[in-house]
């Protein structure tokens, strides 16, 4: 008997696959820098928002995915570190949220960095299972949305045309998690521009409680 895959377990797989590699980039990446920024960002939503929670297992961090999109049943097609994966209606962008396992070899980087520490091992994470390809682009931020705040970075392999945006925090269970805004090319859609993700992903972390 010949085992086909649908197509929705196709879809996922591809979606889990871009948070690692993001494909048709066509510039050069920006020289990988390690300076800090830090940015103060709205605390209300820039966008209409849906209804629909996203929610860990733990239920230490909740967030909502923009109006319109919708969740992708990921169970036994993901890696087991992803919480949720959410698309917009035409599958150009993936709203991809995830635990961030705890490890003895960083656990002291984050407790003497805090959430720059943390961002840098979830960069980390990304160059190892992209064999080295992803860049990061830009620097390391902290982001506050008023008692809020976020180890924010955005990286790309290949290039740098699309990136994708990632923001890690600690939860009050002391939980690690980053969301991240991951362009798609697998629908033959054009990509938001990226003024427009940028607007897209803030809104979407106004929405994260933790």
């Amino acid at each position: 008997m010949t085992y086909r895959a649908s197509p929705l377990s196709t879809f996922i797989v591809i979606v889990a696959f871009a948070l690692i590699v993001p494909s048709c980039l066509f510039v050069k990446a920006p020289d990988q820098k390690t300076d800090v920024q830090n940015v103060a960002l709205s605390p209300q939503p820039e966008i209409e928002m849906g209804d629909d929670l996203v929610r860990t297992r733990a239920g230490d961090l909740i967030a909502l995915m923009p109006k319109g999109w919708v969740f992708l049943d990921a169970k036994g097609d993901a890696s087991s570190d992803i919480v949720a994966i959410a698309v917009n209606a035409d599958y150009s962008l993936s709203m991809v949220v995830s635990a961030i396992p705890a490890a003895e070899s960083t656990r002291e980087q984050i407790q003497t960095e805090g959430l720059l520490g943390l961002a840098r091992v979830a960069y980390q994470k990304h160059v190892r299972k992209s064999a080295g390809t992803a860049k990061l682009v830009g620097t390391y931020r902290i982001a506050e949305l008023g008692p809020r705040r976020f180890g924010v970075y955005d990286f790309s392999t290949n290039g740098g045309a699309l990136r994708t945006r990632s923001a890690v925090c600690i939860s009050s269970l002391s939980n690690h998690y980053e969301v991240s805004l991951v362009p798609l090319n697998v629908s033959g859609k054009d990509v938001p521009d990226d003024a427009e993700q940028e607007k897209i992903f803030r809104s979407i972390l106004a929405t994260v409680q933790y």
